[in-house]
């Protein structure tokens, strides 16, 4: 879908994704309501984290969002990992909007990217192509959501 940089990592967006055993560390949503059934969300990467249970109702679902995937990379850094994936179909399920999902973790690794890393590639995982959008204009315009 296209590449960006941000300080030393490359940052990918990518639509879907079927196998995650390429990645050191991912962060999914553990279940996945749909209707009246919970869907878990599989992996085969080295490490799983978790997106918190959020939804539109939560008045702090930004700062969950960038602190989960803050965490996330300074997780990555701790076992020297290389790549991380964020999979945001948990969060769309949720109804959180796309760019309040694309706007955290982007400014979440403009953050990381300031500091001393082991990462090199992170890949923005989105399962809808409102999604896929929200990441590409978050990324486009990291100074401006980066503003202090």
């Amino acid at each position: 879908m296209g590449g960006w940089s941000l300080g030393n990592f490359s940052v990918i967006v990518e639509l879907g994704h079927n196998d995650d055993s390429d990645i050191d560390l991912v962060v999914k949503t553990q279940n996945i309501p749909v209707g009246s059934v919970t869907v878990k969300e599989g992996s085969n990467a080295e490490e799983v984290l978790y997106w918190p249970g959020i939804s539109m109702t939560n008045p702090d679902r930004r700062a969950a969002i960038f602190n989960t995937a803050l965490g996330a990379l300074e997780r990555a850094d701790g076992m020297k990992a290389q790549k991380v994936g964020f999979f945001t179909m948990g969060l769309e399920v949720s109804r959180i909007p796309s760019w309040e999902v694309a706007e955290e973790i982007v400014k979440a690794i403009a953050n990381h990217s300031k500091t001393e890393s082991s990462l090199n590639r992170i890949l923005l995982i989105a399962s809808s192509p409102m999604q896929v959008s929200s990441f590409q204009y978050a990324l486009n315009n990291v100074s401006i959501l980066t503003q202090e």
